[in-house]
């Protein structure tokens, strides 16, 4: 398994989670990432590389980018 990378949109911790409310997709619960900070995540998805390769793949969508210095 790969490792998550931080948040694209705040870079807080994010977090692999076992979607329990949700249906059960071919016989397993589903699972996505989200973020600790700002709640960003990932669709549910049916094991845990596709929801990391998802969140890894993530690109920052209506965002402007400020420059600082």
């Amino acid at each position: 398994m790969t490792r998550i990378k931080r948040c694209p949109y705040c870079h807080g911790a994010a977090h692999l989670l076992i979607d329990w409310d949700s249906k059960k997709i071919n016989g397993y619960y589903g699972q996505y990432v989200t973020c600790t900070l700002c709640s960003a995540r990932t669709q549910t998805k049916q094991n845990a590389d596709q929801a990391i390769d998802e969140w890894s793949h993530q690109t920052m969508k209506n965002t402007i980018q400020l420059t600082l210095f």
